[in-house]
């Protein structure tokens, strides 16, 4: 056996064995571990520390301690949760599948009042006109209208008369216009409609006089439908004319510029009175680029396809080939395929057809149609229109001239003749260009003979109207039908009168609009004198999205639950990531064209514009208005800008609306959002009580969601209020009057769209005071009120160390936010705020939607249910006060039968600087006997950053609000790899980036002499022209500068000669120079796509991390998590070195792709769509028709001889009507500025 003092230095020689062993790891702890050289390669590993570790820990336990402490004390979170199970809050399920059919009837009685609306005007219209007895002379002599252009208003007039003759100035009545709350305040007049007229039609002609005054009868039914549904927006009927009646009446205004000189506006052009006339259109344009195509043709056939392209909506497909001797697309990637003809489509192509190289060559027109006719071939039979009539398909052919006849290619591709002919009945229109043409009878055969219409367009005035005959045409076959009016339902579009530099509202005022086909009875009369069928109009009207939304119940969707609205084409016109306006201020010109794989970011999308198969099934069941649901869909939830991304999963939820194209979907949160608090009727509860409801609403610090409908009056004129909680007031005190009513906005309606006989358009109408109210948001937010109230009287501090620890970190302020939107706040010392300042509820206003609320919610299921989340404002955000805040907030769920459900979000704001001072003051105090440094020292860098991994507190004051790995990017990727943080990429699709201006390569005008000479011209002409206006400028302005001189004199400065005066130096800039400055260039914008790599915590994956992290070429580091908190204490070793790794969660431009823009963008035109229903192409009456025709066709030398009668085929006849006296003035102008552009541009 072995003695004891053998035994003992048995032991001794194990510890020191063990000692020598570990000694490189605590050489490690202390120093670090060594540089790796570059381009090594080593596995993450683990190292024990423990002394540091401990010590970090610590500092990291008490700094949370006291921060947890302060948060539980001004919250009183506890109390709150307590009320809700005082007061019996009950935890209920809910239903997607329930609520979104709820939701769905909701909207479906909202649209059909609108259908209904106008439907009425479109009935009446029909009547009126149809029995009106015009007399030209008298109307002529005697009529005057309400003009929303020439009127006068209140006295004042809109522009200068456009002549001083008396006579003329009286054909028009003076409105009293009077600002409207409901009409955006715009000065209306609610008892009368105005007409607007384009520029380049006549009022006095007899077809628009004749509409003018027929259509004055429509005011009793703009009236009514206003009395009856007062949130209507702008009624309005749009004549074939061009002639415009709208409800109420107004000054016609262009919202940017208050100028009426300037219309433009024709309402044949916009896309509620096209669509609702054409249905979805296939389109082909054939452009003429052969040699004869230059000079002033050229630009006819330009200026021509850009307004063809204006009449086309989402709703179309086309593409434009250019021909000569060979068919070339103008935008090669888009060879073969039709695209769809959304604004940035349209935009690309009118940017193409201007930076086409000159024409030349020989036209090979047969070659060029066989393309075209291939083209819709392709589409024909994919859409299975041989098995439907629903598809309007199109050639339009801009020449200025044939070479001869091509009823072969007719034949063979268009009439089904012969043994492989095809029979599409794709209608031909035809625009001949330019004064001198010959073969015009070739011409006209081809458009009259496939169904379309022969335009001849001498000059540039005529191109509008001549490019709108074809839209009458088209709508020949929905014509003659006769019995059946289909409506037709835009996309999103801006308002007129929203203006992005005057409004105060936060987004553009999105609308759609709903239009229906009237039709003119009148050819059926028996002694009538029209010969044709003919479109009468549209009548529409418009509905805000904003209406929509509110309608969607909002609260029922919780926190992190959003409703969206998606088109049969797939985009978006509801969704709370369509972002109209860009981050630089712009308005996105593809603003209605967002799709839905745009906005929502699956976790299966993983390279940019290649969504995964999951989302694609969900857009398309939404395209084909099916009614579906998916559930546990992991998605990438960012939010606040897209700074914050969190993995969350959804559940989808979507229905059609119905007699719309639009499908709405709801989402919910899968783990939080299927439960909700239910209560009772608290408003009869507490009034049976005899407690005052009001009494839960005292003071001025409180605030309700802006956005959502608690109760209004149907009439906004007369019922304004300051703010929405100043309504609120004014609702409470009615609620406890006896007699008290809840009403709905919309009651139950039995009447179907679909049956003509229940159309009601004498319903009831409103008086002055009625309202509407959501009555469960109503008792929901009484209940709020009341769980809230006792906690937010007036601060008592319980004892000294509990003023000590708000006054230790600042903390001056406390709130709450409900599910119901209230918000309450309370100083805890009493600050006297002045009314002009801003303060929190004013920067809070909206509850549930609020970064903080959503961060605290996310909190809540993915870590300790006692924590709260600590933010600060981003680097780029405006501070709300001269002293940066720290926001806190924490998430309160209350429990009831097992379930739990959102209810509030309590929280408190304290001072930054204080919470820096403190944070370093614990950091400062040596834990371990110098196993560490302390955070003061340079020799470490202390961080604390939150869940994304923004700095909260750092050494260095002014990284507050940045992100972490922009300092220490070896760190941050390190933490990733050890999946403490986990990277997540996300796509903005929405984003315009400036276009940098180039600079032309002085080399490349070396090589081309005549450049130079082009160069020295154009400088020559500009100087001549520089020093006339020179001489022009001093000329006329010499007694003004004796005038300055005088002024000089009489005021000259004070001083002596240390001021500016006579003694100063000179200033050497030409005032010529300055004069003629050259303004700054406006920026140019271009849609681009943007890439952000953002970040989120793992918090399972720091449980027993007690270790620094090695990683090849990283400065060694410790992590702890701040206990109840969203917070990690990064402590990094600065003396050590590392890789240069700069990271960033700003959005990147993505320039990768394999294809420029637009061609990356291509695949999109290929996604799913359902084409409109109820669209009418053909009608047996025109088939008989143009079968007749086709039969009268000679062919053989004297077929260009055979003559054509234009009325023979029910088309409409030409829209020839006076033109203003400034028509000639301006065909002078163009040709004007055409002559001095070949002169100096193209010398």
């Amino acid at each position: 056996m072995l003695s004891t003092c053998e035994k003992l230095m048995t032991h001794f020689a194990v510890i020191l064995t063990a000692f020598l062993a570990c000694q490189p790891l605590l050489l490690l702890l202390i120093c670090g571990p060594p540089a790796l050289p570059h381009g090594s390669s080593v596995s993450p590993m683990l190292v024990r520390a423990s002394a540091a570790d401990e010590a970090v820990g610590k500092w990291a336990t008490q700094f949370g301690d006291e921060l947890y402490l302060l948060a539980k004390t001004i919250t009183k979170s506890d109390e709150i949760k307590q009320k809700y199970k005082e007061y019996n809050a009950r935890v209920e399920l809910k239903d997607g599948t329930e609520l979104i059919k709820s939701v769905t009837a909701n909207l479906g009685k909202m649209l059909a009042r609108k259908m209904d609306a106008v439907r009425c005007i479109q009935e009446l219209a029909e009547s009126v006109n149809e029995n009106f007895d015009f007399n030209y002379t008298s109307a002529r002599d005697n009529y005057t209208y309400y003009s929303s252009k020439y009127s006068t208003f209140n006295g004042n007039s809109s522009e200068k008369p456009l002549t001083e003759d008396p006579d003329i100035i009286r054909m028009y009545s003076e409105m009293k216009l009077n600002p409207d709350t409901h009409f955006y305040n715009m000065p209306v007049d609610t008892e009368h409609s105005s007409v607007h007229v384009p520029s380049n039609v006549w009022d006095r002609a007899p077809d628009v006089l004749n509409v003018i005054q027929w259509s004055e009868q429509l005011d009793k039914v703009f009236k009514q439908n206003y009395q009856s549904d007062p949130a209507l927006s702008w009624q309005y009927f749009g004549s074939d004319t061009g002639i415009l009646r709208h409800y109420p009446a107004s000054q016609w205004t262009d919202s940017r510029t208050n100028k009426v000189d300037a219309d433009t506006y024709d309402c044949r052009k916009r896309s509620w009175y096209i669509e609702t006339a054409t249905c979805s259109k296939d389109i082909v344009i054939l452009l003429d680029h052969s040699g004869s195509m230059t000079g002033h043709r050229h630009h006819v056939a330009k200026f021509t396809i850009r307004s063809i392209l204006d009449t086309f909506s989402n709703n179309d497909f086309f593409t434009i080939l250019k021909y000569s001797a060979a068919v070339d697309d103008i935008i090669s990637c888009f060879s073969g395929a039709l695209v769809q003809a959304t604004p940035e489509n349209i935009d690309v192509f009118n940017t193409a057809i201007e930076k086409l190289h000159p024409p030349n060559g020989y036209a090979n027109l047969t070659l060029a149609y066989e393309q075209g006719f291939q083209l819709l071939r392709k589409y024909y039979e994919s859409r299975n229109c041989s098995g439907n009539s629903t598809c309007n398909q199109a050639i339009m052919l801009v020449t200025d001239g044939v070479a001869g006849n091509t009823t072969e290619v007719f034949e063979k591709y268009n009439w089904g003749i012969g043994e492989n002919g095809t029979k599409m009945n794709v209608r031909v229109f035809t625009y001949l260009l330019g004064k001198e043409v010959t073969k015009v009878r070739e011409i006209q055969w081809m458009a009259c003979l496939n169904r379309g219409y022969y335009s001849h367009v001498q000059t540039l005035d005529e191109v509008h109207e001549e490019v709108l005959k074809y839209v009458d045409v088209i709508a020949t076959p929905l014509v003659l039908q006769n019995s059946t009016h289909p409506p037709t339902w835009t996309h999103a579009f801006t308002d007129k009168t929203y203006d992005p530099k005057t409004s105060k509202e936060r987004k553009p005022r999105l609308m759609i609009a709903v239009g229906v086909p009237a039709f003119d009875r009148s050819y059926l009369l028996e002694n009538s004198t029209r010969r044709r069928a003919r479109l009468l109009g549209v009548a529409g009207t418009d509905v805000p999205v904003e209406d929509i939304d509110k309608l969607t119940l909002p609260y029922k969707l919780g926190v992190n639950g959003y409703s969206f609205v998606v088109s049969n084409n797939g985009y978006v016109l509801l969704h709370p990531d369509l972002r109209p306006i860009g981050s630089n201020g712009k308005m996105n010109p593809n603003y209605n064209s967002i799709d839905f794989t745009e906005v929502e970011h699956l976790f299966e999308d993983q390279l940019p514009r290649e969504p995964g198969e999951q989302l694609i099934d969900i857009r398309n069941a939404m395209v084909h208005h099916e009614a579906r649901e998916f559930k546990d869909i992991k998605v990438k939830l960012h939010y606040d800008k897209m700074r914050r991304v969190s993995e969350e999963k959804q559940d989808y939820f979507f229905a059609p609306l119905p007699n719309t194209p639009f499908t709405l979907g709801i989402v919910m949160p899968s783990e939080y959002g299927k439960t909700w608090i239910k209560v009772g009727e608290e408003v009869f509860k507490n009034k049976h009580m005899k407690v005052n409801i009001s009494d839960f609403f005292i003071g001025d610090n409180w605030k309700v969601h802006p956005d959502w409908v608690y109760c209004k009056y149907h009439y906004l004129e007369g019922h304004e209020f300051a703010t929405p909680e100043v309504e609120l007031r004014e609702f409470l005190g009615k609620m406890m009057q006896p007699g008290w009513k809840f009403s709905e906005q919309y009651a139950e309606d039995e009447s179907d769209w679909d049956d003509k006989d229940d159309l009601n358009c004498g319903r009831k109408t409103l008086g002055d005071d009625a309202y509407y109210c959501n009555e469960e948001l109503v008792h929901l937010l009484i209940f709020d009120a009341k769980v809230t109230n006792f906690s937010y009287g007036e601060w008592k501090f319980q004892t000294i160390e509990e003023r000590q620890l708000f006054e230790r970190f600042g903390a001056t302020l406390r709130f709450v936010a409900t599910m119901s939107g209230l918000t309450r706040w309370q100083f805890i010392f009493g600050e006297v705020e002045v009314d002009t300042d801003q303060e929190f509820g004013d920067y809070h206003t909206t509850a549930i939607d609020e970064t903080w609320y959503k961060s605290a919610i996310l909190q809540h299921h993915s870590d300790n249910q006692e924590s709260f989340v600590y933010s600060v404002k981003h680097y780029n955000d405006p501070l709300e006060d001269a002293d940066l805040k720290v926001t806190a907030s924490h998430a309160i769920f209350p429990r009831d039968g097992g379930k739990e459900a959102p209810a509030c979000v309590v929280g408190f704001q304290f001072s930054h600087a204080r919470m820096w001072e403190r944070f370093f003051n614990i950091t400062a105090v040596d834990n371990c006997n110098n196993c560490l440094p302390i955070c003061t020292d340079d020799d470490i860098d202390c961080v604390v950053i939150d869940n994304n991994a923004y700095i909260v507190v750092g050494q260095n004051i002014n990284t507050t609000g940045k992100f972490f790995g922009e300092f220490h990017g070896d760190v941050m990727t390190a933490m990733v790899m050890k999946g403490i943080y986990k990277q997540i990429e996300v796509y903005d699709y929405q984003e315009l980036c400036e276009v940098k201006p180039t600079s032309p390569s002085e080399g490349h005008s070396l090589l081309h002499p005549l450049k130079l000479l082009s160069l020295a011209f154009k400088w020559l002409i500009a100087e001549l022209f520089l020093q006339y206006q020179n001489v022009k400028w001093w000329v006329e302005a010499a007694p003004f500068m004796e005038y300055l001189d005088n002024i000089e004199d009489e005021y000259s400065p004070v001083g002596g000669s240390n001021t500016a005066g006579a003694g100063s130096p000179k200033d050497d800039t030409d005032d010529a120079d300055i004069i003629f400055k050259e303004p700054e260039p406006e920026p140019i914008y271009e849609a681009c796509d943007m890439r952000s790599t953002l970040y989120a915590l793992q918090p399972s994956s720091l449980n027993g991390i007690t270790d620094y992290v090695e990683a090849p070429s990283t400065r060694p580091f410790l992590v702890k998590k701040i206990p109840n908190s969203n917070l990690l204490l990064v402590v990094v070793n600065v003396l050590m070195p590392s890789r240069s790794v700069h990271l960033t969660t700003e959005p990147q431009r993505i320039t990768n792709y394999a294809q420029e823009f637009p061609c990356y963008k291509l695949n999109m035109s290929f996604y799913e769509r359902r084409r409109i229903e109820e669209c009418y192409t053909e009608h047996k009456d025109a088939r008989g028709a143009i079968h007749l025709l086709r039969q009268r066709l000679t062919i053989g030398p004297d077929a260009s001889a055979a003559p054509i009668d234009h009325n023979f085929y029910v088309l409409p006849d030409a829209l020839l009507y006076a033109r203003l006296v400034y028509t000639n003035y301006l065909e002078r102008s163009v040709c004007f500025y055409i002559i001095i552009y070949y002169c100096v541009v193209q010398f």
